[in-house]
This record gives C-alpha cells, structure tokens and sequence, in this order.
C-alpha cells in the first residue's frame, strides 16, 4: 500500500469520526458550498455579460472609423454631388459590413446631407427625427474638438468620439458619433469645417442573442423595465447621464445547484454509509473543479475560435494581422505579408436550398480544404457567415496567386455530402503588405476592395488589389444607381432583335431578343457590364420581366416559328421564376409554344433543385428550352436523363474555325450528330462567312444565327426584313 493512499485512507477515516458526530452540520454546509459555488459563478457570467454588452458599444466606435478616420472621406463629405459614394461608404455599405441600423452624416452646422435608416437611404432631412435625441451628444462631442481632447490612452480608436446607450422609442441603442477627419494629417480642417457621423446600432435579440452565443449566456435578451424572470440573473447598463437604464436577462447556469439535484438521490440511499457518502463528496468535489476549469477554458477558446470550424475568429484575425504587420515593419530583412479576403460563391443558394446542416457541413469542409492548401505558418479565420481569411507570411506575388488558385481549383467539383451535391465556388481579394501599406485596417479593407472586383468578374477567381480598383468599385456603384433609375423611368433601355435563319439561310425561323443601353451620358453600356451589376442588385428579375414582356408584344405578330430570350442565372434559381413567365405571356396574350428561353451551358450544368422544377414547369407548359454558348462548359449531355431541353446553340468559337481547323470542324459536326441522336435542334452560332455556313449546311445543322445574315436591330427594322423576305420567297 502506498504512502499517498495510506493517507488518503486515514484521512477518510478521520472524516468518518468527524462526519458521525456533525452529520447535521454537513447539510448545512453542502447549502453553503452549493450556494457559494453557484453565486460565484452567476458572478463570473455576470462579468462576461458586461465585457460582451460593452464590447458591442467599443466595437462599433472602432468599426466606424473605418470610414470617418479617412482623407478621402473628409473631401468626399465636404464637396455637393458625392451621394452615391457617401451611401457607399458611410451608410449602406457600413450597415452591409458592421449591422448598422442607422447612420446620419452632418455638416459643421449639424444639418443634415445624409441620412440612412429603416435599410435603405432616406432623405437627409429624416434626421430630424433623431435631433432631440442625438443633438446632445453632437454638442459634446464638438466641444471635445474645441478643446483638442484626444482618444483615451490605450484605445484602439484613432478619433475622438462619443458612445452611449440610449432608448428610442422602445428599443434599446447604442450611439456613436464621430468627426470625420483626416488619416494622414495633410489636410487643414479649421473647427467650423468638420463634419460629423453619427450612427445608431439597435441592441435587439439578433446581435445581442449572438453575443450570448459566443459566451455561452443561454437566453441573453433585452427586457422591458418591470418583466424581469425572477429565475433569471441580468445585468443593468446605464447612459453616461443615467437616464436611461438597460437590463439585459439570461438563464445562469448553476452548477453547484445541478450538482447536489444529480447527488440527492445517491445521497437518500447511501446516508447511512459514511465511507461511500465521503468517497463521493470528494469524487464531486474533485469533478467540480475540473468542471470550472474545463468551463473556463473554453471561455477563453470560443473568445478567439469558431464552434463550427474550429478556425480562429474576426477578433483572433485582427489581433494576429496588427502583430504581423508590426513584426514585418521592424524587420530588418525584405519581407511580404498577404492578407487574403475569401467568400464562398452561391453559399446561400445551397443553405437555403440543402439546408443549414448541409451549409455547415460545406464550411467545415472548405475550412479544411483550405487549411490543407496554405503553407503552415499561414493562419486561416473564419471572420463572418461564409467568409474566411488568411494571413500568408514571406511569399511573392507569383506564390500567393498559386496557393490562392488552387483553393478556387479545390471547390471546382461538386461536394458530395450526406448524398447531396453542393455546388460552391470561391472567389479570393487579396492585398500584400508592404506593398499595399502598413496598417492592418487598410490592407484588410484593399483585400475586401480586391475580393469585391473578383466577384465582379464573374466569381471563382483570384483578385489582387491595384489602385484602380477603387475607381472601379465607385463607377459600378453609379452604374447601379443609374441603371435602378432606368428601370424606373424605362428611359435608355431598348430591346432589339438578332434573326435566326433556316440552313437555306433564307427561310427566317426566329429571333433572339437581345437588351440594349444608351446612357444619355456615358453612351452605350455593353450587356457585358451593366447585367452582371443587375443581377448583383438584385435588378435582374425587374429587368429580365421588362425585356420579356417587351419582347413577347413586339413579335406577337411576326411571321417566325420561335422567339428567343435570355435567362440570367439568378432567374433561373428563382423560386417563383416559372410563374413569373406564365404571368407575363398571359398578360400580353404570347403563346407559350412560341417561346423559346436560353440558359447558358454552365447554368444549365450548375442547376440544383429549383433550377431543375422551374426547367420542367416551363417545358411542361410546352416553353422550349436552348443550351447558349454550348461546348464552353461543364459536360451538358451528362445532365440529359434529369432534366430535358429543346435545343443546343454552338458557341461562335467553334464556329469561327472550322474553315480553318479540321479538329474544330469535326467537333462541331459530333455536337450536331449526337444532338440529332438526342433528338435535338441545333443553331450555330457568329456565322460570318458563306464558307462556315455552306460547311454547317453540310453537317445537317438545323438553323444560323451571326453576322452574314442579320445584325440585331431594332423592331421596325426586323419588319422590313421580314417584308423583303417575303417578297423574295414569292419570287422564287
């Protein structure tokens, strides 16, 4: 027997002496402990609850100054005529990025020049509304810059501001107003000149019932004065004046007092057996504190991690990337640091249409995939719902763009998870430092600028930050703007109309509908830029309806067999999509056994379950479907036992070269073979010369589409060809 369980025997012994003779005063003190154990952690989630409510009111400050604490901002806000990009990046986009319910900016005479609320921008004069409340804080914080205070020592903010916690109405707030001044300090802003931006953050059950998720606080929620859950512990914030008090409830967790409810019963049985009842004192005594322990750490593991993944969080990632770059500027050897900006493309489309389950399952697995690719001194986040980040340590331009490339490459494949397949791809911003600068704020927001400009282009690629993509984000933003204003006035837009001919290549069969743009300003905006900004903007469905609807009334009389329309991506995952076509023949009174709706090869390859029941409601209703730009994308022909089409069109690069390229020229020949042994029609389209059309005579192709025998034109002169192929064909 050795030395240290003789001891803990004669110490078990001692205590069963002492326990028979002061069994009652045990209960008393198990209530004490219990009590004890219980009040010290209610203390603990109390101290939590008030770093996390807190948190909210010192992050929001912070985030604001991301665009307040800029010399660009200073300018843009001073000078008439910068709506869109004040909108950009000082209202909608901080709400898009930081979840700001409000945001106001005024002039040094604190009138209003913008304001945004309810999500979406109001006139500027809706502050007023908010005057009484925020006119206070506005006061105070002038009379700081009068009296040149500076932020407190030891802040993160590079400003001085105000914050608060207010009531408005009955919804709790927290208020931040900032000055909005210069970063670099090159530019004279007298006292009479400085703007100020105001902003309002609703502390309602969506972010306040995340923080008590992260902190592991069951139940945190706001509650009016007087509803306090008796069983309920809270915590009371208050305004800097003290008039107005904020409580905020959750459900403790006890665990002395689950301990002795899971013990009782043991307790009731083996009473009389002081040996067993000290045996499992200790056991609990000692699970007890391995219980805190094992609590607090992972306190402390979800302050920096995600559950989900395991990755480190937006907080981890801001606080490694400001030591990073502090260690790449005093090193005394050249050295890189790339910030990477990942977003996983059409994420919300497999959430919403696999479910949450599935979602999550394609996070773990694209966090794992990525982990795997990057070097192992890189670190990846996780810093928002389906947005990652990675900080690449000592690697070149050439390196960074290879690792980024082969984690778009690693999403080309479908997922295959419980059965299903996840369609997702990723699109990769990316900024280096020191090229791109020194400070963790800006190169984060270059490699978000650089992320946006991949999406930009068509989603699953690699984006670098140069200069001009600014310019770039600035001009899409008032293309937004002003193609929102046409659809609105349906000034600028037209349609017009490319024939589709028999191979004779005088029988005209159809026509393609095609959209047109003639900016009074700009001029014309090529398709090519302003439908993907549609369709970004949530405009595509309005624009796509108007093209239709257009489309379908001028060829209700034309003498062709067919008209064809575009169908963007978006529409087609469109949960209303097919209803919205049948609505629109029925209002112009079209015939759906004339329609004939083009989905390019890589929609049509990617299309999940709506895709696929809008596909097979539209053919039902006798709608013809066309493959567009066939041979450019994934395999089509792999997808024909699930879902049915009408019609392939070959894309014009292959039809360019088959005067030219015998491998091209067979090509095309197999694609019209096997398309007739699917008992499919084909149309080749970009014919330029009599060459390539007498050769696609040959291979039996069913109808020609390009240059040689019509341009798109507009309606009345679609008619006049129409004319003077009637009068050919009566010659004949």
């Amino acid at each position: 027997m050795n030395q240290p369980f003789s001891l803990f025997m004669s110490r078990v012994v001692a205590s069963l002496l002492a326990m028979t003779l002061a069994l009652s005063a045990i209960g008393m003190v198990l209530v004490w402990v219990t009590r004890s154990i219980d009040s010290e952690d209610v203390r603990r989630q109390s101290e939590i609850a008030n770093h996390a409510l807190r948190e909210i009111r010192g992050n929001l400050a912070h985030n604001q100054e991301s665009s307040t604490f800029w010399d660009e901002a200073v300018l843009r806000t001073a000078a008439s005529g910068n709506e869109d990009w004040i909108d950009g990046n000082l209202g909608s986009w901080m709400h898009t990025f930081f979840g700001i319910d409000e945001a106001y900016v005024l002039d040094a005479q604190d009138r209003p020049i913008y304001s945004f609320a309810e999500e979406e921008v109001q006139p500027a004069a809706f502050f007023e509304a908010r005057r009484d409340l925020l006119q206070p804080y506005l006061d105070k914080l002038r009379s700081k810059l009068a009296a040149g205070e500076t932020p407190p020592e030891g802040s993160q903010e590079q400003s001085v501001g105000v914050t608060d916690y207010a009531y408005i109405g009955k919804r709790p707030a927290v208020l931040s107003i900032k000055p909005i001044v210069s970063d670099s300090g090159r530019l004279d802003q007298p006292l009479p000149t400085i703007h100020l931006h105001a902003v309002v953050q609703y502390l309602d059950d969506g972010i306040i019932s995340e923080g008590g998720h992260a902190h592991i606080l069951e139940g945190l929620t706001f509650v009016p004065s007087g509803e306090l859950d008796p069983r309920a512990a809270s915590i009371s914030l208050t305004s800097d004046a003290g008039d107005a008090i904020i409580t905020f409830q959750w459900i403790p967790f006890k665990p002395g007092q689950r301990l002795v409810t899971s013990l009782s019963p043991i307790l009731a049985l083996v009473g009389s057996a002081l040996l067993v009842g000290t045996l499992l004192i200790s056991s609990a005594s000692y699970r007890r504190k391995l219980d805190r322990l094992q609590n607090d750490e992972q306190i402390r593991y979800l302050a920096s991690h995600d559950p989900l993944t395991g990755l480190a969080n937006r907080s981890a990632y801001e606080k490694s990337a400001d030591e990073l770059v502090d260690q790449l500027s005093l090193s005394q050897q050249p050295s890189s640091l790339a910030f990477l900006f990942m977003d996983l493309d059409r994420f919300k489309q497999v959430n919403d249409i696999l479910g949450h389950q599935i979602g999550d399952a394609v996070l773990v697995e694209f966090a794992r995939r990525a982990a795997e690719i990057l070097p192992s001194n890189a670190h990846v986040y996780r810093v928002g719902g389906d947005e990652f980040a990675a900080l690449i340590p000592n690697r070149n331009r050439r390196e960074v763009e290879s690792l980024c490339s082969r984690i778009v490459e690693s999403l080309a494949e479908p997922m295959e998870i419980d059965g299903r397949r996840a369609f997702v791809g990723v699109s990769i911003g990316v900024s280096m430092a020191p090229h791109d600068g020194n400070d963790r704020r800006e190169l984060t927001r270059k490699a978000d600028v650089a992320l946006y400009h991949a999406k930009m282009a068509g989603r699953r690629r690699v984006s670098i930050f140069g200069a001009q993509m600014d310019d770039a984000i600035q001009n899409r933003a008032a293309i937004e703007a002003e193609l929102r204003e046409a659809l609105r006035t349906k000034t600028g837009l037209s349609v017009v109309y490319q024939p589709k001919y028999a191979i004779d290549g005088v029988r005209m069969l159809g026509a393609e509908a095609l959209v047109r743009w003639q900016h009074p300003e700009r001029g014309p905006i090529s398709p090519a830029v302003f439908i993907p900004v549609a369709e970004e903007a949530n405009l595509i469905a309005d624009l796509g309806l108007w093209v239709l609807e257009t489309a379908c009334r001028d060829a209700m009389d034309w003498p062709v067999e067919h008209l064809a329309v575009n169908v963007s991506p978006v529409q087609l995952r469109s949960a209303g999509f097919a209803e919205t076509v049948f609505a629109a023949l029925a209002k112009v009174g079209f015939p759906a056994s004339r329609l004939e709706l083009e989905v390019t090869e890589t929609d049509f390859a990617d299309a999940e379950e709506i895709g696929v029941e809008n596909i097979k409601t539209l053919t039902a209703a006798g709608i013809a479907i066309a493959i567009d730009d066939f041979g450019t994308g994934s395999s089509t022909f792999e997808r024909l036992r699930e879902i049915s089409f009408d019609r392939i069109k070959i894309d014009r690069s292959f039809v360019k070269n088959i005067t030219e390229s015998e491998g091209d020229a067979e090509l095309v020949r197999a694609m019209i073979s096997m398309a007739h042994a699917k008992g499919l029609k084909t149309t080749a389209e970009g014919v330029e010369t009599a060459e390539q059309r007498d050769i696609l005579r040959s291979f039996g192709c069913d109808e020609l589409q390009g240059y040689l025998l019509g341009k798109p034109m507009p309606p009345t002169q679609l008619i006049q060809v129409f004319g003077a192929g009637l009068a050919a064909t009566a010659a004949m």
